[in-house]
């Protein structure tokens, strides 16, 4: 009877490791997404269009052109149509810059700027917010495809 009970207490030990070990390697890999430096990003983004989804109230998506004379063309759709907001978005208009290695967005009509960090793997983003974390996440698209 010992034997057994010792073989459960050893099995749930293991489940309970493996969980922890799991859940360790699934936070290392969110943490794997690398903040470039400003001038790798800017290399990135520059003359390229990001298409994402930003979880705010209403959450809603958007594609985004980053042109290289720092004006950007865009449009926005609320959640969750991004087959269609490139067709029925509502466009807007605004500037960039990079700085202090986040991306600074000051748009039409708005006073003040917007900054996120961007974490880039590949030809995907995370838009992390300082207060917030992240708040979106999506492409980077080569040039501008949607003709913003």
């Amino acid at each position: 009877m010992q034997i057994l009970l010792r073989v459960r207490q050893i099995g749930t030990f293991l489940q309970v490791s493996a969980l922890i070990l799991f859940a360790s390697h699934a936070m290392a890999q969110d943490d794997a997404w690398p903040t470039p430096s400003e001038e790798d990003l800017r290399k990135v983004i520059t003359g390229a269009t990001l298409t994402g989804e930003v979880k705010a109230e209403p959450p809603f998506n958007f594609t985004e052109f980053l042109g290289p004379d720092g004006k950007s063309r865009g449009k926005m759709i609320e959640c969750c149509k991004p087959e269609q907001v490139a067709t029925k978005g509502m466009s807007y208009a605004g500037d960039w810059a990079l700085e202090k290695d986040s991306l600074c967005l000051t748009y039409e009509g708005e006073e003040q700027k917007i900054c996120w960090k961007l974490q880039v793997k590949g030809d995907r983003f995370r838009m992390i917010d300082q207060q917030f974390g992240r708040v979106g996440e999506g492409q980077i698209r080569p040039g501008n495809p949607d003709n913003l």
